[in-house]
């Protein structure tokens, strides 16, 4: 899914620096690089949900194991951003800042089958991350004549997840998580016009670790169990952004 992610990325990055030549230049005498924006965006995103547990394979507590579930994720994210950019003139360095909020169905599903002392269980363990923001900080240069600005960026990220729910986890409450961690990417925006930018960009999420409620303390065939929760995502988005 990484490399899937990469691969568009630079595909995307190699369609907005070939956009300057279908695109009315920008004013020389004028930077698209200074002051407020906002804008919308709308991507595709690949992940993983990691489950690292701790228990034991006796009821009585006698034989300790450890291990980790792991569960791919893939998805549409979309959703808005507002920023703010400082052309320094001595350097011509663009420092920005800026925030955004998507909407997100990026989801993993498994197929499971567990035998405990209890029986046997069946059906679909789902995790889903409902939502993703970010507050970024951004550095950049641009280039071909001031239209085209490659950055580098990053900072904190949040999401509201819903941990895995169904067999594997014993029915585990699957209530919606606010989760926190970092974010780190890079992208590049073109100058379609002086008011209006064109972005691409990748983003690694990472929404740090949450403890998961073990319903019994049972995980499959894992007595007296805890477990915690970590969610990352690689995001390829595209945007438009008004700049004011």
């Amino acid at each position: 899914m990484m490399r899937n992610a990469l691969i568009g990325s630079a595909a995307l990055l190699g369609l907005a620096l070939a956009a300057p030549a279908f695109a009315q230049p920008a004013p020389s005498d004028v930077s698209p690089w200074n002051g407020l924006y906002a804008g919308l965006n709308l991507g595709y995103g690949g992940g993983n949900f990691n489950y690292p547990y701790r228990g034991t394979l006796d009821q009585a507590g006698t034989q300790p194991t450890h291990g980790s579930v792991s569960q791919s994720a893939a998805g549409i994210v979309g959703g808005v951003q507002l920023g703010y950019n400082y052309a320094m003139p001595s350097t011509g360095l663009v420092l920005g800042l800026e925030t955004d909020f998507d909407g997100s169905n990026l989801y993993g599903s498994t197929s499971t089958f567990n035998v405990t002392q209890q029986g046997a269980t069946a059906g679909n363990d789902v995790s889903r991350i409902n939502y993703l923001g970010t507050v970024r900080g951004r550095v950049g240069l641009p280039i071909m004549g001031g239209r085209v600005l490659p950055y580098v960026t990053g900072g904190f990220a949040y999401g509201g997840v819903n941990p895995l729910n169904g067999p594997i986890l014993d029915g585990a409450s699957s209530s919606n998580v606010v989760q926190t961690g970092w974010t780190v990417g890079g992208g590049a925006e073109v100058a379609l016009k002086r008011n209006l930018t064109m972005k691409v960009e990748y983003l690694h999420v990472d929404l740090g670790n949450a403890p998961v409620g073990v319903a019994g303390g049972s995980f499959g065939t894992v007595y007296n169990a805890t477990a915690t929760e970590n969610a990352n995502a690689n995001l390829v988005r595209v945007g438009l952004n008004y700049h004011f």
